[in-house]
């Protein structure tokens, strides 16, 4: 009998297996029959897809504090990727570049990090330190510029980042300083108002002299006039196809600096800054200076850190303009997010820079370049999350935001690094007062004319 039960079970197989070949149109897998009036079981149509769980690396030189919220935030959204934040030297984006450079030759593993400059950025991506986004961007149908409010420098035509924190640059100012000496906080100024306002702004003697305005050592601050054009602000051109040293704004802004130190007595020395390491930070918030040229990230940190207090209250002005009625333009942008070229998690690197990018840098308590963020909202965020927001005059902040304009972003060559150094060695010698400024502008485009040349 159990052999007549084998035989009978193995038929019954057979027979199904023929009737199922037989069939024209085989029903999909997890389908009722056509026309059967059962309904569809959804779990069985759509089986949930469970995540690998990865965990990415993220480098930068904030503190964990800034980014915890937002990596916070991804996470709960993105449950199966984690995200370890690693600062590798605060608070100093170079120095954080210079060590994550090693760890890319040394092939230590890393998924996503930010780039502080656009010299920065085009040595490094024509370096292919970078994964190209051009197809995470069209695999997801993105409009760039619908999405974002800031252009990315592009390389050979390719997108190669995200933008991160965001702003122009402005003038800040120690507001208590303006109220004694009776001056208004700027809704709009040239050069030359700038230059006033420190004259009058100007203090004392010896150590206990209190400037105008106080310039740092990066190249920024031998550029002042030619920020406020709308293109070509640069060393070089905005396509990178020759020297900027013959614009005559060049010449203009190392002048005003010359003059503010030299004549007027009304800026930091450069020899003081270099040879004293002055930090900008500790000149104007211990009240050495009462004006400082400076970027976006100074908002929040003029409501005062734990390491730095604020004691009087910072307002904010336009960058100044070069004569009375051009249009605000300034200097700044957006950090870049990157991916690595040597990751091995790009999609979720790539998931992490589009969250961070836009919902995400909100709660960093830093400015963004997404569209749809609210920029108030925003601004109040920095200011609640500082250590005494009653120091940040909110109105001049917000009035500087809304009226200031950014160009877009010049080519950037893969030698800008060798062009920047070049280009400060030779502007120090008239800062110096070693050189005359016509003897300085001609050397200047003689030795960058040699690193263009070598280069082509």
């Amino acid at each position: 009998m159990r052999k007549l039960r084998l035989m009978s079970l193995v038929l019954t197989m057979v027979m199904t297996s023929l009737l199922a070949a037989c069939g024209g149109n085989e029903a999909p897998k997890n389908s009722p029959p056509a026309n059967s009036g059962t309904s569809v079981n959804k779990e069985a149509e759509a089986p949930e897809v469970k995540e690998e769980p990865v965990t990415i690396k993220f480098i930068n030189w904030e503190s964990p504090a800034v980014y915890q919220p937002a990596i916070d935030a991804f996470q709960d959204k993105y449950p199966h990727i984690t995200v370890e934040y690693v600062p590798l030297v605060e608070n100093d984006s170079n120095e954080t570049l210079k060590k994550l450079d090693i760890m890319y030759a040394s092939g230590d593993d890393f998924d996503v990090f930010s780039v502080n400059s656009a010299t920065n950025f085009s040595q490094r991506a024509n370096d292919g330190m970078f994964e190209p986004l051009d197809s995470y961007i069209a695999a997801e149908g993105l409009d760039y510029a619908k999405e974002y409010k800031a252009e990315q420098m592009k390389i050979d035509g390719n997108r190669y980042s995200l933008p991160g924190k965001f702003g122009p640059w402005f003038i800040l100012l120690n507001k208590d300083h303006l109220d004694a000496a009776g001056l208004s906080v700027p809704a709009s100024w040239t050069w030359d108002e700038f230059q006033d306002y420190a004259r009058q702004l100007t203090e004392g003697e010896g150590p206990t002299k209190r400037y105008g305005a106080h310039f740092h050592t990066w190249k920024d601050y031998f550029l002042l006039r030619l920020y406020s054009a709308s293109s070509n602000q640069g060393i070089m051109n905005d396509e990178g196809t020759q020297l900027n040293t013959d614009n005559p704004l060049m010449k203009a802004s190392l002048q005003l600096r010359y003059d503010m130190e030299y004549t007027d007595k009304s800026a930091t020395p450069y020899q003081d800054v270099i040879t004293q390491k002055i930090p900008y930070r500790d000149q104007y918030f211990q009240e050495k200076a009462s004006m400082m040229p400076t970027g976006p990230w100074m908002v929040a940190e003029a409501g005062g850190t734990e390491n730095i207090p604020a004691t009087f209250v910072s307002a904010f002005a336009p960058w100044p303009t070069n004569a009375a009625g051009d249009e605000p333009y300034s200097f700044g942008g957006a950090d870049s997010l990157v991916i690595s070229a040597k990751s091995k998690h790009k999609d979720a690197a790539y998931q992490f820079i589009r969250f961070l990018s836009t919902e995400g840098m909100s709660l960093t308590k830093q400015l963004s370049a997404w569209s749809q963020a609210d920029i108030e909202k925003e601004v109040d965020s920095i200011i609640a999350s500082t250590q005494t927001p009653d120091k940040i005059d909110k109105a001049s902040l917000m009035a500087t935001l809304s009226v200031t304009k950014l160009p877009n972003p010049a080519h950037t060559v893969s030698y800008s690094g060798d062009i920047e150094s070049s280009f400060i060695a030779e502007v120090e010698k008239y800062m110096l007062d070693y050189t005359d400024l016509d003897t300085t502008i001609t050397n200047a485009q003689a030795a960058l004319q040699k690193i263009v040349d070598a280069n082509k």
